[in-house]
């Protein structure tokens, strides 16, 4: 079995600059990424969702990013069931639970996240919308 683990804002969601109100919103959920979490658990991985956020329901603006447990579970349906966990690193690098957890594929959309993974496990960059 393989460990898997994704973030979740602007890798399982998508996030587009809002000049007029000069913040990023959410437009909806990353398909591509959705997909690849989709077969992954239909092959039998175990697949974690890693979120940055300081707690499960914490919105900064709940315009900008949905709530993470909420939000799968209206994605996924009964495949989010399936899913290990959903982690929460309050503001810090990811790394450190990637390793506790022995994730060996991460799923990521910022580039020091991916430069900053655990020995073993294998980053994928994920494009948002907004190229950053």
């Amino acid at each position: 079995m393989t460990i898997v683990t994704f973030d979740f804002d602007d890798t399982l969601t998508m996030t587009q600059w809002d000049p007029s109100a000069e913040r990023f919103r959410y437009v909806g959920p990353n398909r591509k990424m959705l997909l690849a979490l989709e077969q992954h658990l239909a092959v039998g991985d175990q697949v974690h969702v890693v979120v940055a956020r300081l707690d499960p329901e914490y919105l900064d603006d709940p315009d900008s990013q949905p709530a993470p447990g909420a939000w799968l579970r209206a994605q996924l349906g009964e495949a989010a069931a399936s899913l290990a966990g959903v982690h929460f690193t309050s503001q810090d690098l990811k790394w450190r639970l990637l390793h506790m957890l022995d994730s060996t594929k991460h799923y990521d959309d910022d580039p020091c996240e991916i430069e900053a993974l655990p020995p073993g496990c294998t980053g994928v960059r994920v494009e948002t919308l907004h190229g950053l």
